[in-house]
């Protein structure tokens, strides 16, 4: 599994966390940070909320090291899980 990608099961859910390298606009070069974002779904392909086959958590903040956003990503995911999927 890369460093950038990591999944985690949390039964009934699955986490899926995607990290990448920060661009800021104008840059050609990434700014040595990286984001993630992180996609909910269940191991049993129902809907996690609502009628919502997925729950999509957008990019947090931005940590140089990719294992801190990884561990930052998956702690927003488990929160989530834990206050029932809030909409925002």
């Amino acid at each position: 599994m890369s460093v950038l990608r990591k999944e985690v099961e949390a039964p009934p859910y699955r986490i899926v966390i995607n990290a990448e390298r920060e661009y800021r606009p104008g840059d050609a070069d990434p700014s040595g940070f990286y984001c993630a974002r992180v996609v909910i779904t269940r191991l049993d392909g129902a809907p996690v909320y609502k009628n919502f086959v997925m729950y999509q958590i957008e990019r947090g903040d931005a940590f140089r090291d990719p294992r801190r956003v990884l561990r930052d990503a998956e702690e927003r995911a488990r929160e989530a899980i834990a206050n029932g999927f809030p909409d925002n």
